[in-house]
């Protein structure tokens, strides 16, 4: 990239971006920190769509940050990375009120009054919205409701009937379609008590992630159903019939529920409604089971696989073989994705962890394997830097790196080097444990020491254990043996061409 740089600007160009940087990530707007995270060069407009390599047009981000980036394409990615930056720095679940902040806003009641068939509504900032009144009667009563263009200021979380922490995740797919598509279900409200002329919230009880995407977008107010007689409980009645009907994240915080069989959700919902949302666990649930426990930890394994598979920031996903699609250079089937990848890293015994303090855990555990992946993704399947396709080494070091045996060796590794850098004595517990920037970087590193070796682009017939290599990788059998025989082993992930097990082979040769 220094050479592609006008002639005055090569010398100098690391202070000057740093300079240029205020210590500030240009994509998420968070502290870097020069001596410890890994930052790139970013054109703010890429080089494929005609943006120079100046100083003007190149910016410092964090090297995850500038990678997301490349991935989103032409989605503007700055939104939904400052949004990932801030729920990562106040703890990792964040209900919707938890966001006011991030945005900006700072929710004001309303006051209704009501002429006829009409309603209108003195907004907080200090405009008027007059719409009908529509109507609704079955078994439970008649419901009122209207619907409203809100600004941000009228809306507040219906804590009462909103267990759920916010998934960034989910507001940024539906972020992402809201580049080129309009959103035709509007979130649902209810006022918090039926009262006219008197200040009263609007309480958002459906629909956090689609505002979000919203207010990600730059919008001033979000078209809103608002129920104007419907009280919690009709709230959450509502809500879970929805989730019943129609596959989203359920309203229970064990969501790995709606990952499941219908029959398995269903005595899953039968079980919370014993024991109450705040007492249910996976190991409760199972217990809850009796005869059918073994199916059960079959359905909670199958669910925290599929958690993953369906998390839109996987980028491995863009290799994996699809039916009737041409298969990308460097690919694998979801079958090996699911077996000798996520299996590996996934913490498959039940937890013993209750409600929120569960879905937490589960949540940073699937965070935290997406980050993995993705790195390793970045760094063995896709071009460097702003090259588009990969050069012929890279393809040699793919293929190898996506037999079978290899993809669950890597795998393994990588939950060891975790265990190793969190210094967890449980090599079998969750990855779910929060990373300072330092122990984040050693992960880094240790994942960038994988895809280097040497093993995944030496020639074969170099030696004696690269011809065992090769044997091993056609016949699927004994690959751990010849890897850790070249010194691919967790003393090389953590101390690189220093490790003694890499040196004695690699230095000696």
């Amino acid at each position: 990239m220094v050479a592609k740089l006008p002639t005055g600007e090569q010398a100098n160009i690391e202070d000057d971006l740093w300079d240029k940087s205020g210590g500030l990530c240009f994509l998420c707007e968070e502290p870097l920190n020069r001596a410890s995270d890994a930052i790139e060069a970013d054109h703010d407009v890429p080089e494929s769509e005609g943006g120079p390599t100046t100083l003007e047009n190149l910016n410092l981000a964090h090297e995850s940050c500038n990678r997301a980036k490349r991935s989103a394409k032409s989605v503007p990615i700055r939104p939904y990375l400052k949004l990932v930056a801030y729920t990562k720095k106040y703890g990792g679940r964040l209900k919707y009120d938890g966001y006011t902040d991030h945005f900006g806003i700072e929710p004001k009641p309303v006051v209704a009054t009501r002429d006829g068939d009409t309603i209108k509504f003195e907004l907080p900032d200090g405009s008027f919205s007059a719409s009908p009144i529509l109507s609704e009667a079955n078994s439970s009563g008649t419901f009122e409701y209207t619907f409203l263009s809100l600004p941000r200021s009228a809306i507040f979380n219906d804590d009462a009937c909103q267990p759920r922490a916010l998934r960034p995740e989910h507001a940024w797919s539906i972020y992402s379609d809201l580049q080129k598509n309009v959103l035709h279900e509007p979130p649902s409200c209810r006022m918090e008590t039926y009262v006219l002329d008197q200040p009263v919230k609007l309480l958002m009880f459906d629909g956090q992630h689609k505002t979000v995407a919203n207010w990600m977008m730059g919008r001033q107010v979000v078209t809103a159903k608002v129920y104007l007689n419907l009280s919690a409980a009709n709230a959450i009645q509502l809500v879970n019939s929805i989730q019943a009907k129609i596959k989203k994240l359920p309203l229970s915080p064990f969501e790995l529920a709606g990952k499941m069989s219908d029959e398995l959700e269903n005595k899953f919902h039968e079980y919370e409604e014993e024991v109450g949302s705040v007492e249910v666990s996976e190991s409760g649930f199972l217990a809850w089971l009796g005869s059918d426990k073994a199916r059960g930890k079959q359905a909670l394994q199958s669910a925290l696989v599929q958690s993953i598979l369906s998390n839109p920031n996987l980028r491995i996903m863009n290799h994996i073989r699809q039916p009737g699609a041409p298969a990308p250079k460097v690919s694998i089937t979801e079958q090996q994705l699911k077996g000798k990848v996520l299996e590996k890293l996934l913490h498959k015994d039940a937890l013993s962890l209750k409600g929120e303090d569960a879905q937490a855990a589960r949540d940073r555990e699937a965070d935290n394997i997406v980050s993995c992946l993705n790195q390793l993704t970045d760094e063995a399947f896709e071009p460097t830097d702003e090259a588009t396709e990969l050069t012929e080494q890279e393809l040699e070091r793919a293929r190898r790196m996506t037999y079978q045996a290899s993809l669950a060796y890597v795998s393994g590794m990588i939950r060891s080097l975790w265990k190793h850098v969190v210094m967890s004595g449980d090599i079998k517990a969750p990855m779910s444990e929060d990373l300072s920037e330092a122990q984040e970087k050693q992960i880094r590193d240790g994942i960038k020491n994988i895809v280097s070796h040497p093993c995944w682009t030496a020639d074969f017939d170099r030696d004696d254990k690269m011809r065992k290599l090769k044997v091993a990788l056609e016949k699927n059998q004994e690959v751990q043996q010849a890897l850790e025989a070249l010194g691919l082993d967790l003393a090389y992930l953590i101390l690189g061409k220093e490790a003694p097990s890499f040196k004695a082979h690699w230095h000696a040769g």
